[in-house]
């Protein structure tokens, strides 16, 4: 008999419970009662999903004192499911003009997010890399990088290669902006300026001009005595040296210009 073997028995319980299941959903029954009719859109009856909702949270409540991710789910399928319910109101929302992330407003020139999901998911990204170089990893995946890199070699490639496309996608969007009377970077009312003030204010304040003269390069342009030409500007003293000798001149042939920021003059030492 089916109940000696207990694998048996189960593979037998198994089938009548989807024989019994097949038969139900044929008269119209809900499949787990056999009483009432199924909700509307939902395979079971308004009080056999009442009954498992009150169980599920039961459940999870348990799960959760006991300190299991998920309710004491797999995290693999509630992750699988999270995305998949993600993916579906990204594309519902899109579809009814809203916002993607909040599904509230309407989105932002050339994106899919309002303007206030954007200017937030920005302050979160600017965290996430400020606590990830602080650690000195990639500030964009959080791997190992090497001492002066802030990216590991992987995402530098990557970044390499979106940014022509980045930048086309830019100009275009600044170009249009631009033709629009709008502020470049935020798209509100700019009066026929580039920027609106407080993005002009913020520029400003980020730029070079406010914080101080910046400390360039030196350069050096070698320069003949005889004919005036010159040849140049060379990052270092050892390309002039190999622009001598390129060029067969002798040093008392040449004058050699050095072009020095003054802050380098201000700041060396000695």
């Amino acid at each position: 008999m089916p109940h000696k073997d207990p694998e048996r028995r189960r593979s037998y319980e198994r089938e009548r419970h989807r024989r019994r299941t097949a038969e139900r959903q044929a008269l119209g029954l809900c499949p787990k009662c056999g009483h009432g009719n199924p909700a509307p859109g939902r395979s079971l009856c308004a009080s056999c999903l009442k009954r498992a909702r009150a169980a599920e949270r039961a459940r999870y409540a348990r799960s959760k004192t006991a300190g299991e991710p998920y309710g004491g789910r797999k995290p693999e399928s509630r992750r699988r499911m999270a995305r998949e319910r993600r993916r579906k109101e990204k594309i519902e929302r899109k579809e009814a003009g809203l916002c993607t992330r909040c599904g509230e407003l309407a989105p932002a020139e050339g994106s899919v997010v309002c303007e206030a999901c954007r200017e937030a998911r920005r302050a979160d990204e600017r965290k996430l890399y400020a606590a990830r170089r602080a650690k000195g990893r990639c500030g964009r995946c959080g791997g190992q990088v090497s001492a002066e890199a802030s990216r590991c070699a992987s995402c530098a490639t990557s970044e390499v290669k979106r940014r022509p496309r980045k930048n086309a996608a830019s100009r275009a969007r600044y170009a249009n902006r631009r033709a629009r009377s709008l502020c470049v970077d935020c798209s509100e009312p700019a009066n026929g300026a580039a920027r609106c003030e407080r993005c002009a204010r913020r520029s400003y304040f980020s730029s070079g001009e406010h914080k101080g003269m910046p400390i360039h390069p030196t350069r050096y342009t070698v320069v003949e005595l005889a004919t005036g030409e010159e040849h140049g500007p060379l990052d270092s003293w050892e390309e002039v040296a190999m622009c001598l000798a390129f060029e067969k001149l002798s040093r008392e042939e040449i004058e050699v210009v050095t072009d020095a920021s003054p802050l380098t003059t201000l700041t060396a030492w000695g």
